[in-house]
């Protein structure tokens, strides 16, 4: 009697070890964040997701410049972490690859209330193919950027079309004004020339496609719009984009969302009841509304297929992403760092943001209007025939229509060789 006794008490013992160690379950992800943003998705986390679901998380962080690398590295010596926030083109080669769970696989309905929440232009990046390898994190885009006392001074109107803009920049440039539109510091680049290429109808590729688009008219034409702000129309090549727009030297500006908003409403007091946010400025349908979609990039949140808590790393992103914990985190990085903005991809998080109502309803209605890039077989090489093209007729005056066609050539046959490298891979997709 006393050993059964004993057995049924070892018993219950190792049965309660078991489930103990089955609940306790510890989540890791990689971050591409600065240490205090880390620290601030760490504080949420530990005082809101851990009491709540029994799972811990540790964090670590990565730059952009060695991501990269230090995912394919995981990936290859087998350990990596659940999560990892990255691009929208590596995360489709890593998922073409198998390195990433198909969210859209594992856990259909869940994803598509998560993708309900989103900006639409937000979901293209992440699908492909039928396959959904993420879930976006936080978003880049491009708004305009006005100074109000120097409009009012002089009488201008803020353009919205290209067509009016045109109109302007003579009366500025008349002044030693001129208006700038980049994305990130001080570059053009090939998000910039993708949203006059999208307003015009065109595109570098078919979503989901092996060949360019850039040859088509409508992609020649919206081409040789942007290139002529620059070859034509005397648009700087390059600006400084706080102190060009602060001084005055550049009262119109379009620029990413995230690199100038937060400095301009939190870090540069002397532009207080300055300066407001406007559309990017559009091309008119044959309906007659304006098109002023841009760029929308996004990164992801995406879980390896080797992680052993798949599902609780999917419920983490499911949390974070939740219009509440967007909400806070939005709040407290904008008071714990100085100068900081997150765009969020949850539409009401973003309709929840503590910045002026005029600025919420205009970045808001660019983020609805924007569309991401979607994933390509070649990545961002492929983009960078877009940019080499650029570049070739603003620094080097090549005719733009010969530069663009070189380009779409390029992309096809850098998306065929790719082709051939993943067609194992491609054949396993789900019919999309």
């Amino acid at each position: 009697m006393k050993n059964r006794l004993r057995v049924l008490v070892l018993f219950v013992l190792l049965s309660f070890v078991i489930i103990s160690s089955a609940m306790a379950k510890e989540i890791n992800i990689w971050l591409v964040a600065t240490s205090e943003r880390a620290r601030i998705i760490k504080d949420l986390t530990d005082n809101h997701w851990t009491p709540k679901t029994g799972v811990e998380a540790t964090f670590s962080t990565m730059t952009w410049e060695d991501a990269m690398s230090r995912i394919y590295l995981a990936m290859a010596s087998g350990d990596t972490p659940d999560i990892a926030q990255m691009g929208s083109t590596w995360q489709g080669e890593f998922g073409l690859r198998g390195g990433i769970l198909d969210l859209a696989k594992a856990y259909p309905e869940e994803v598509a209330e998560i993708m309900s929440r989103m900006y639409p232009g937000t979901v293209t990046p992440i699908i492909f193919r039928g396959t959904t390898w993420g879930v976006p994190a936080s978003l880049g885009n491009m708004t305009t950027y006005v100074r109000d006392d120097i409009f009012t001074e002089n009488g201008w109107a803020v353009p919205d079309t290209w067509e009016e803009l045109y109109t302007l920049l003579p009366k500025m440039q008349a002044k030693e004004m001129n208006y700038g539109i980049h994305y990130g510091a001080d570059s053009i680049s090939w998000f910039v020339t993708s949203a006059f290429l999208r307003q015009a109808g065109g595109d570098v590729y078919e979503s989901g496609g092996e060949h360019s688009t850039l040859d088509t008219p409508e992609s020649i034409d919206g081409f040789i719009r942007f290139v002529e702000l620059f070859t034509k129309h005397g648009v700087p090549k390059a600006i400084q984009q706080v102190e060009d727009f602060r001084r005055g030297d550049i009262p119109l500006l379009t620029i990413s969302t995230t690199v100038v908003y937060g400095t301009y409403l939190y870090a540069a007091p002397e532009l207080n009841g300055k300066w407001s946010t406007a559309l990017m400025p559009g091309t008119i349908r044959e309906d007659g509304t304006i098109n002023h979609s841009g760029y929308l990039g996004t990164n992801n949140y995406a879980i390896f297929e080797r992680s052993e808590n798949k599902r609780a790393a999917f419920e983490w992103i499911q949390w974070f992403t939740s219009a509440e914990i967007q909400t806070i985190f939005s709040k407290e990085y904008q008071q714990r760092v100085s100068g900081a903005f997150h765009l969020s991809p949850n539409v009401e998080a973003m309709a929840n943001m503590a910045i002026p109502d005029a600025h919420r309803q205009v970045l808001m209605k660019q983020l609805s209007e924007d569309i991401g890039i979607p994933f390509a077989l070649g990545g961002e090489t492929v983009w960078r025939y877009v940019e080499n093209a650029t570049a070739r007729v603003i620094f080097n005056n090549e005719d733009p229509e010969k530069s663009i066609r070189f380009a779409a050539k390029e992309v096809t046959d850098e998306m065929q060789r790719k082709a051939k490298e993943f067609e194992r891979f491609l054949k396993m997709l789900p019919e999309s």
